[in-house]
């Protein structure tokens, strides 16, 4: 098993991931990344916000895979 490090990144600054989770692929980490990104879009669709989340995965030779979500809204109509 693989060590992973997931840093998040938003309009709020970046958490970095100082502990990491031990996860037996590239392939789980890409997952656990596309669940998170996607918790995040819930939340800010809840609070009626805008916004660009970022998941950055490195394990400990560097960047593994990077995952973002953009929510933009444009009215078309006034």
């Amino acid at each position: 098993m693989a060590r992973f490090f997931f840093d998040f990144h938003d309009a709020g600054g970046i958490f970095v991931d100082g502990a990491g989770e031990e996860l037996p692929s590239a392939a789980i980490a890409r997952k656990e990344a596309l669940e998170t990104v996607g918790q995040a879009v819930k939340d800010l669709t809840f609070h009626h916000s805008d916004g660009r989340v970022v998941i950055e995965v490195r394990d400990r030779e560097g960047p593994v895979l990077r995952v973002s979500a953009l929510i933009e809204t444009t009215s078309l109509r006034e």
